[in-house]
This record gives C-alpha cells, sequence and structure tokens, in this order.
C-alpha cells in the first residue's frame, strides 16, 4: 500500500509541475517542453562529474507533514503557493530568462541576542550588542527579498526567539506564499510560543544539534541544558504541525563513523524531516583557526549523506542538506544564485560564512546590490571551488 500511495503522489506532484508550466507558457507543447527542459536540468544536477552516476546529495524522499509534502530543506512544501514560486523561478531558468535569477532561500538574521556562548558562532563579533535593526525596517527587508523571488525565509540570529513578537509578525506578513522558518537553539521554545509560531504561519523549525550526546552538546553550545531544550522543541513543534529539522555543525573530533551514525539515530527518535550539515567555517569564533575539515572527513560525510537520502521512504532516517558538498560539486547557490544572507546590520552577505563586504539592503537599488553581490562571489572556505552551478 505504501508503493501505491507514493505513486499516487509522485503522479499528482507531476500533474501540478504540468499545471504550472501550461499556466506560465499558455500553450500545452511549449508547456511540455519546458517540463521536459526542467527534468534534464533536475537530472543533471543528480549526477556526480567525477563517476558520471547518479547522485543522492539531493534525497528522491520526501516527508509529510501539515497537509503538504517536502522533499528537500531548502525547497519549499508542495502543494502551495511558495512551492509554485519555486518552480516559477526555475522554470525561468531553464527558458534563459533575461531577468535576474530569482531567489529560492534568503536567511534573515533580526536579532544580536543569544544567551549561548557556541564554539562555532559565526556571528560572534557582533553577539550581544544592541540591534539596530527595527521592525519596520526588518518588514522592508523581507519585502525586498520577496519581491527577488524568495520562496522561503529563515529567520535566524543571534537567537530569533529572542524578538518573538516581531518574529511572529515578520512570518504573519509573508506566510501567505512563502515557507517561513526559525533557525533555534531551542532555548525558550515553550509549547505557546509553538503554537504562536504556527498560528503565524511558520513552516518548521531548524534546531541546532552538533552532538548526540548531551555533554558533549552542551559544552559546545556554551550552556548547560541546550541538548535537552532541542528535544523539547522537537517535540513542542511536531505536536503543533511544525516540520522539524536539525543543524549540525560537525567539527574534526567528531566526524567519526560511529558518531555519525549515533546522531542520525539520535535524529530519528527526534522526529526531524532533515539534518542540515554545515562544515566549520574559520570565521566569528572560528576566526584564525584551522578547523577545516580534511578530505577523508568530508567523504565521510558525503558517504553518510547519500546513504541515508538513498533509503526507502516511510519512517526512518531523516534526509540530509549538505551544501557544502553541493558546492563542492556544482559550484556555490550562494552570493544572491539561489540563497542569500542579510546580516543583523541589513547587510546583504554571499553566506552566513562569507566576510565580503555587502550592500545594505536598506539603502541600495535592490538590483545593483545583488549584481555586486553575484560579482564578487562567495570567499567562504569551501564555497569557492567551484565557481559555476548546474542550472537546477
Amino acid at each position: 500500500m505504501r508503493g501505491a500511495a507514493q505513486a499516487v503522489t509522485a503522479a499528482r506532484f507531476s500533474a501540478g509541475i504540468a499545471w504550472i508550466a501550461l499556466r506560465r507558457y499558455r500553450n500545452p507543447l511549449r508547456a511540455a517542453r519546458a517540463v521536459g527542459r526542467l527534468h534534464r536540468a533536475t537530472r543533471q544536477s543528480r549526477i556526480a562529474p567525477s563517476s558520471g552516476s547518479s547522485s543522492t546529495w539531493i534525497s528522491r524522499r520526501y516527508v509529510r507533514a501539515s497537509g503538504r509534502y517536502f522533499w528537500d530543506l531548502y525547497a519549499p512544501g508542495w502543494p502551495s503557493p511558495a512551492f509554485d514560486r519555486f518552480v516559477e523561478s526555475e522554470f525561468a531558468r531553464v527558458d534563459g530568462h533575461a531577468g535576474p535569477p530569482g531567489l529560492h532561500t534568503a536567511v534573515v538574521a533580526i536579532t544580536k541576542s543569544c544567551a549561548l556562548q557556541c564554539e562555532h558562532c559565526f556571528e560572534w563579533d557582533v553577539l550581544r550588542q544592541a540591534d539596530t535593526l527595527s521592525l519596520d525596517q526588518l518588514r522592508e527587508i523581507v519585502r525586498r527579498l520577496r519581491l527577488r523571488g524568495a520562496a522561503q525565509v529563515f529567520f535566524s540570529g543571534g537567537e530569533p526567539l529572542r524578538r518573538f513578537d516581531d518574529l511572529l509578525t515578520l512570518i504573519a506578513g509573508v506566510s501567505a506564499d512563502v515557507d517561513a522558518w526559525v533557525l533555534t537553539s531551542g532555548a525558550g521554545f515553550t509549547a505557546a510560543r509553538a503554537r504562536g509560531l504556527r498560528s503565524a504561519g511558520a513552516t518548521g523549525v531548524a534546531l541546532s544539534l552538533d552532538h548526540w550526546n548531551p555533554d558533549d552538546h552542551d559544552r559546545f553550545r556554551g550552556l548547560a541544558g541546550s541538548f535537552a531544550a532541542v528535544q523539547r522543541a522537537a517535540e513542542r513543534a511536531r505536536e503543533t504541525g511544525l516540520v522539524v529539522a536539525l543543524s549540525l555543525c560537525p567539527t574534526r573530533a567528531f566526524v567519526t563513523a560511529a558518531n555519525l551514525d549515533r546522531y542520525a539515530d539520535v535524529a530519528r527518535q527526534t522526529g526531524a524531516a532533515f539534518i542540515q550539515i554545515l562544515e566549520p567555517k574559520a570565521v566569528g569564533h572560528y576566526a584564525g583557526r584551522d578547523v577545516t575539515l580534511d578530505p577523508g572527513q568530508r567523504k565521510l560525510l558525503e558517504a553518510f549523506s547519500a546513504r541515508l537520502n538513498a533509503e526507502p521512504g516511510g519512517p526512518g532516517h531523516p534526509t540530509v542538506a549538505y551544501l557544502d558538498w553541493s558546492a563542492r560539486t556544482f559550484g556555490c547557490a550562494g552570493a544572491g544564485d539561489r540563497h542569500v544572507y542579510v546580516d543583523t546590520d541589513g547587510l546583504l552577505r554571499a553566506c552566513p560564512f562569507c566576510r565580503t563586504p555587502g550592500a545594505t539592503l536598506l539603502d541600495s537599488d535592490p538590483d545593483a546590490a545583488f549584481a555586486a553581490l553575484r560579482n564578487a562571489g562567495c570567499g567562504a572556505a569551501g564555497h569557492a571551488e567551484t565557481s559555476k552551478r548546474s542550472p537546477s
């Protein structure tokens, strides 16, 4: 029965793509050709250049939550207006659309406030300073990102729950046609706040979990009880219908086959749909330190991601989103291509780890600001190894 249900879902999904194409091109033949181009582009993005074989850095599985289906952390759930915007943007890409590429995902840091002392914090230099962006300014930033096509917005910090009322306002302002996520440590994530986020229209929460062992995670995060806070937050999020992802910064000391397997089991027990892997970078609290993973550890993470993403559908381990792997394989999707980061001062940056100065999104012409960002590229370690990305 599970296989039959999955086949029906896949058929409905394909029909949804075809309908978006027909609505866009207003001609069945042109629509069919566009769907074919999109299919070929997507298939190309699954091919590992080194082997010529199908790669599983993107999962073919999906999870169902709140009446929608999610197959990738960086794609909106289907069916939804956000998903339609996402697909429209991809059709424009495969058409060779002359305008600027539409964003998929924007990460917006809304506060410098945080109670933790995380070992790897990339915003360490500004943490616990006074916030400089008002709610109205944040709303304008998000509005401009939405106009650039962003179908997902991840609200970050600091700890975004520390501006909870503003966070609810921002989410409510975009949730009609944008998937809104909250990147949080889980500290202060009460049941009431989970309900508030869901009522405002939030899609999910990405909870930072950096070790399967509670003591090691708490030590990494600099606050006792952090592991337990993640467990509670995940349970409260699931109870309210929010999708749960876990975000892992895998340090040299952590990356072993045994640790990865234990982490995957804890993630499954937590009920997470996704694991996000973000390699450590020598910025923020890690500035000046040699934290880059060695090639063998990267291969271990790639094999781990491929294995989990190749698992059959149904209850099991989360699927894995490993941007550093895809960046090394296909080129970075940041720098205003598909992804962009706006820091706590409103500066447009290629990604959270790139220190290349960017324009202030509020004070600049958005087209010029994004063009400058794309021209500068991303200087974050691990993201500059290839400069061209496949079409999807």
